[in-house]
């Protein structure tokens, strides 16, 4: 037999479903904007994406790169 605790425990993760679908979904919607902005970098001409990477660096205070 479970014990109390156990069974509140079971209970509550058995109705957390649509939390964890929501959490899903959520997951799922971040992995195809990495996937965007990779295809948009990808597209972007070599001088571009370095003048973007320096001003990346500078705003994180990490300088120029040698």
């Amino acid at each position: 037999m479970t014990d109390e605790t156990e069974l509140s425990r079971l209970l509550d993760v058995a109705n957390s479903e649509g939390e964890a679908l929501a959490d899903l979904a959520g997951c799922v919607d971040r992995l195809q904007q990495v996937q965007a902005a990779r295809v948009a970098l990808a597209r972007l001409d070599a001088p571009s994406l370095r003048a973007a990477l320096q001003a990346r660096r500078s705003a994180l205070g990490e300088g120029s790169v040698p």
